[in-house]
This record gives structure tokens, sequence and C-alpha cells, in this order.
């Protein structure tokens, strides 16, 4: 063992010998550089400016109202409901609505040339008044200025029925159901 580490070792004269010879090249090398540029005073002048490139953003990739429309469909499908789900009798999201609300807002918000039809369910004997078609229109609001605050550009129209008999209770209550045409 004492052998192999007194091989690896370098001794001190070689080593001396080493930086000696590089310093004097070291040295040569410094002092044949050029010499430092003259640093200029007063301000610097509007012509040496470059301006730096701007980059617009990527335009959005617009999607036919075709493939739209079967993207909400997945997206439906994904939450397991056949539209945007409100609570029986107001007009607050219940269940999956505001997730599904946000992401028709994604899907939505390229559609390309298409307009879309906000359907808004309210069963009949929702409310108190019976005055369920109010009910199903605030539904519809709703949603239309949620979209619309998302910045999907498209035509919105919406559409009230009032649906004769409550559904089963697997429904999780009226919906707002979204045609892209």
């Amino acid at each position: 063992m004492p052998l192999l580490v007194g091989a690896l070792m370098v001794p001190a004269s070689v080593t001396a010998f080493g930086f000696t010879v590089y310093g004097e090249e070291l040295e040569t090398a410094l002092s044949s550089s050029p010499a430092v540029p003259e640093v200029r005073q007063g301000p610097v002048p509007v012509s040496d400016f470059v301006s730096p490139l701007r980059m617009e953003p990527a335009a959005p990739i617009l999607v036919p109202a075709v493939v739209a429309q079967q993207n909400v469909r997945e997206l439906f499908s994904s939450h397991a409901v056949k539209g945007i789900t409100f609570a029986p009798g107001t007009s607050s999201l219940v269940g999956r609505g505001e997730d599904v609300r946000r992401g028709l807002a994604s899907v939505l918000r390229n559609v390309a040339g298409g307009s879309v039809t906000l359907v808004s369910h309210a069963w009949n004997g929702e409310t108190e008044s019976h005055r369920c078609d109010v009910l199903a229109m605030q539904r519809a609001g709703l949603v239309r200025d949620y979209l619309a605050a998302q910045g999907v550009d498209s035509v919105i129209t919406t559409r009230v029925i009032v649906d004769p008999v409550w559904g089963p209770p697997s429904d999780g209550g009226p919906q707002v159901d979204v045609l892209v045409v």
C-alpha cells in the first residue's frame, strides 16, 4: 500500500518547476494582451441602444364548433353529469357544478365562429311562487355571465325549459345544458 501511494504522489520539485514554467508563460501572455479599451466619459449616445425584441403571445388555436360540442360532452361525461347542476329551488351550484362550469369556460374559450346555447332547466313546483321559468333564467344568466367573464367571446343565447316532473334523485338537481352550434 505505501508504494502505491508514493507512486501517485507528485514530488514537490516537479510541482515547483511546473509553476515556474507556466507562471512565466502566464506573465508573457498577460503582458502581450491588447490594451484595455478606453472608458467613455459622459452619457452614452442613443444610437448605440438596441431595443429588445418583443415576443407576442401565440395565437390561440381555434376549435371548430363540432369539436367543441364533443369536448363539452366529454367534460360532462368525465364529471358524470348531464349539465351544470344547481341545488333545487336555488341558483346555487351544487355537486360538481363549479368544476364543470370552470372546465366549460376553458373548452369554449377558443370556439371558431360557433354560437353557444344554454338550455336552462327548472322542475315544476321547484319554487313556491311557481315561477320556475324565472329561476331557470337566473341560472342561465349566471352561467352566461361567468363564461363571458372568462373570455368566451362566442354568441351566447339562452333557452328556458320547465320540466313537468322532478327528475330521479340520481340526477343531482336541475341543470343547464350547453349546445355549441
